[in-house]
């Protein structure tokens, strides 16, 4: 990662957002990069913006250009023990005028629930095209097991626990349950 301050957490859009950054650059392809760049301020810094209040308590919101767009997330965890433990979650990108995004993220809140289907921001600039290729965002990590191959397999096996459990567990979860169990049977 040469050139790029070290990433805190992935940024990942949803449907919507991505249906509005569309909508966005057919009217002005010059707001969708400035959205992009403060998209990448969200690896680094996922608490960036403000608190959003009201119905909205658990969202942020980042003000885009001369304050008349606006980006709007919450942050979750990473349940599956990567470094990378927050995911901003884009979830709306629009005007302003007189809180039409926010009736609008009520509705889409309401509507996808907590496990919206969401796309890389990597994978959405490039998807954008050419007129955005030099907005470098940073690739997810790959969501391979840290666990060793003794450790899933003593999981597995001594503590009958199916192979999506055994995903969903750090190495030092692990380990520690292992141990656990081994203790428990002197």
């Amino acid at each position: 990662m040469t050139g790029h301050p070290l990433r805190v957490c992935i940024v990942r859009l949803t449907e919507d957002a991505i249906a509005d950054l569309h909508r966005l650059g057919k009217k002005d392809p010059n707001i969708v990069r400035n959205v992009f760049k403060k998209m990448l301020l969200l690896e680094r810094s996922p608490d960036a913006g403000e608190p959003l209040l009201g119905a909205l308590v658990g969202f942020r919101k980042l003000v885009v250009g001369d304050r008349d767009w606006r980006i709007v997330w919450r942050v979750t965890e990473d349940a599956d023990g990567t470094p990378v433990l927050d995911i901003s979650e884009v979830w709306a990108v629009g005007a302003r005028s007189d809180g039409e995004i926010y009736d609008e993220l009520k509705d889409r809140v309401a509507r996808i629930g907590d496990d919206p289907k969401l796309r890389p921001l990597k994978d959405v600039i490039a998807q954008m095209g050419r007129l955005y290729e030099s907005v470098e965002a940073t690739a997810e990590p790959d969501r391979e097991t840290s666990l060793p191959d003794w450790l899933r397999t003593a999981l597995r096996d001594q503590l009958n626990l199916a192979p999506d459990e055994v995903d969903k567990i750090s190495e030092q979860q692990g380990q520690e349950m292992l141990m656990n169990y081994w203790s428990s049977r002197r």
